[in-house]
């Protein structure tokens, strides 16, 4: 149940949704409709009519966007045909870290106090440098519109989770805009497989707190807000053997804004974030510990120059430190700082032709360097079309796990080691006996670990020949070069493999996304929209193609060779995706919604041994996840039914993030 209090609004329109105001594409306010990048904005309205409380659940709803889980457990995000690891998630424009194996855990983050998500696609590493390949995603937090506002809220599901929310927000001509925001989050877990020691989802307690400040005076203005997160997570093998998972998250950061004029003003951003999980393991016999402390300062000085009414310059200064001291490293203790600066105009060629070009260049210590230019532009074709183009590269710096991980497998005694550490950790075992080949040389293990880099396409066509019609196409393409991959680089006497990090593969990604808004009265309106993915590895193309890749249909049956038409792409991808929303008000207090979202089948693991996915691999099948629910309003009080996974479809061996079907009840009252 949950107990919100506020006035629900109606439904936006078309012509308003375009008048939007978005700030993630250039880190200046833009007008939505004339952004030449491809750009999505996620309203309250959107993000309440949904009866969405973590971040997954709402962006699951959105075209091209995949929320997938990773071998922890984890929910991350696939934007355009991209992993996790190349999309940066930001709150407030200051990005959250506390990626373990590259995946960010998308469900650690509540959405109870956002007021909108802006979400760009395609490189935006020309602003933001690293991380930002496959875009950026944006939560910008409420802040309180009237001089007092409350807003609490309990929601209960089914599979014992529970939820509860409260937001505080007051405004003072004085002392400014204080906002509050408190979320708890309860679960007692569940099991889908009985077969197996541990549950799917290990019962869980967390909570959420949230501060955000504003002061404006007529020529500058402060920001500042603290966001803290704690979850412990119970898992139980038997009576004997069991353990918790605690995790903490502390963010910190301050926005000072001066303007000197009306065409010159100065930004100073301070940001400061740290990261801890804690994994602790008893038994009869043993006590064992594992622990990951990340943590991240970030400055930003830039100025805004308004050259004229309609061109604008940008330019900036940053400072980057990072530290890490988790256990299976070869060293206990990490840092690295890199400095960056970046410069961006936005400007007119014509009265009807907008454009952007940004660059950045970011100095490491470690690595090489990185420049990062990007291109975009917008014409208004005629009254009807619109069309846009962005070109931008990108890259992503080798993470601390690629550059120091030691870790040996204690049962079957296979070990990955960082490529930083390759060389001295060899040496190690080849002194202690222990290795028994070579299989990289140790001169092409020194050096360093080179940037993933990428080249980001976007061609995009917006159509509106009224105002109850919208229709977006978008064709992309993404090629990311120097992908960092493991490989076998020796063996031990053991027989077991030696892994390391290495700048390996050549991998696109391609398709296009068509998406469609149609209001066909003042109570009736929908979303439908589709994306085409195509993904490959170059390097397995080469191979198919010189004939060196084999199949067997099983363990016992005989090997043949395949055909680059066998080849069916990378893991985790679909090749059709489409989603449907449907709004209907039966009046001003009772509405329904319903939303849809198919995914075609695709392939999670090699399962005949030829370490690419191919036609003759075990696939996840294509399914439908289709969630209702029902809102009426009484007064203030807004109280909603719904169901998420409606047709109970679950795969618990390779979704676990699917239970089955849930029902729930929300109750929203707003002050």
């Amino acid at each position: 149940m949950t107990f919100s209090f506020s006035q629900s609004l109606k439904d936006t329109v078309l012509q308003n949704e375009l008048n939007e105001v978005i700030v993630t594409a250039t880190k200046t306010f833009r007008q939505l409709s004339n952004l030449p990048l491809p750009a999505k904005l996620i309203s309250k309205n959107e993000i309440d009519k949904s009866s969405s409380s973590r971040l997954s659940d709402i962006l699951d709803d959105q075209i091209g966007i995949f929320i997938v889980p990773d071998f922890g457990g984890a929910n991350g995000i696939q934007i355009q045909g991209l992993d996790s690891q190349y999309t940066l998630i930001l709150i407030d424009g200051y990005p959250l870290i506390g990626r373990q194996s590259g995946t960010l855990d998308l469900d650690r983050i509540s959405i109870g106090n956002i007021d909108k998500i802006e979400i760009i696609k395609g490189s935006s590493s020309s602003l933001y440098g690293t991380d930002a390949i496959g875009g950026v995603i944006n939560l910008i937090t409420s802040k309180a519109m009237d001089s007092i506002s409350f807003d609490i809220s309990s929601k209960i599901s089914s599979y014992s989770s529970k939820e509860y929310d409260l937001n505080f927000g007051r405004i003072s001509k004085e002392a400014g805009v204080l906002n509050a925001y408190f979320n708890l989050n309860h679960s007692d877990g569940y099991d889908l497989i009985k077969s197996d020691l541990l549950k799917t989802v290990e019962p869980f307690k967390n909570y959420t707190g949230f501060l955000r400040y504003n002061f404006e005076r007529e020529n500058w203005s402060f920001f500042s807000s603290i966001r803290i997160f704690n979850e412990e997570q119970d898992f139980r093998y038997n009576e004997e053997d069991f353990g918790i998972i605690a995790t903490t998250e502390n963010n910190l950061n301050s926005s000072l804004n001066y303007g000197i004029s009306d065409n010159l003003k100065f930004i100073l951003d301070n940001y400061y974030t740290q990261y801890n999980s804690d994994e602790n393991y008893l038994n009869s016999s043993s006590f064992e510990e594992s622990y990951f402390k990340q943590s991240l300062f970030k400055s930003e000085f830039r100025s805004i120059i308004n050259v004229d009414d309609k061109n604008k310059l940008t330019l900036g200064l940053g400072y980057n430190k990072e530290e890490l001291d988790r256990n299976n490293f070869y060293k206990k203790s990490i840092s690295q700082s890199s400095l960056n600066s970046f410069i961006q105009y936005e400007g007119f060629i014509f009265e009807n032709t907008n454009y952007i070009f940004g660059a950045r260049y970011d100095k490491h210590e470690q690595y090489k360097s990185e420049f990062s230019p990007s291109f975009s532009i917008r014409t208004q074709i005629n009254d009807l079309i619109n069309a846009k183009l962005s070109i931008g590269k990108g890259f992503k710096k080798p993470d601390f796990r690629q550059l120091y991980f030691n870790f040996s497998n204690s049962n079957s005694g296979y070990s990955v080691i960082g490529f930083n550490v390759a060389n001295e950790v060899i040496s190690n075992l080849r002194n202690l006996g222990q290795l028994a080949n070579l299989i990289i040389p140790e001169n092409e293990l020194t050096g360093n670990l080179t940037p993933e880099n990428s080249l980001s396409i976007n061609l995009g066509f917006n159509f509106k020949p009224n105002n109850n019609l919208l229709i977006d196409l978008n064709l992309f393409k993404n090629q990311i070069n120097n992908l960092i991959d493991y490989r076998v680089i020796a063996t031990k006497i053991n027989g077991q493999n030696i892994f390391s990090y290495y700048n390996l593969n050549k991998v696109i990604t391609q398709g296009f996304e068509i998406n469609s808004k149609i209001v066909l009265s003042n109570n009736f309106n929908f979303n439908i929209g589709y994306q085409f993915l195509l993904t490959r590895d170059v390097d397995a193309i080469n191979d198919l193609k010189e004939g060196k890749i084999y199949a067997r249909l099983s363990n016992n049956s005989s090997a043949f060779k395949i055909n680059k038409d066998d080849y069916y792409g990378l893991y985790n991808r679909s090749k059709n995706n489409i989603n449907l929303k449907l709004n209907y008000l039966f009046n001003d207090e009772l509405s329904l919604y319903f939303k849809s979202r198919f995914r075609s089948k695709y392939g999670l693991t090699d399962s005949n041994g030829n370490n690419l996915l191919d036609d003759y691999d075990k696939f996840v099948e294509s399914h439908i996840i289709s969630d209702l629910s029902i809102s009426q309003k009484f007064r203030k009080l807004n109280i909603t039914l719904g169901v998420d996974n409606l047709f109970n479809y679950t795969d618990p061996e390779n979704i676990p993030n699917y239970p089955g079907r849930i029902i729930y009840s929300k109750l929203s009252f707003k002050l």
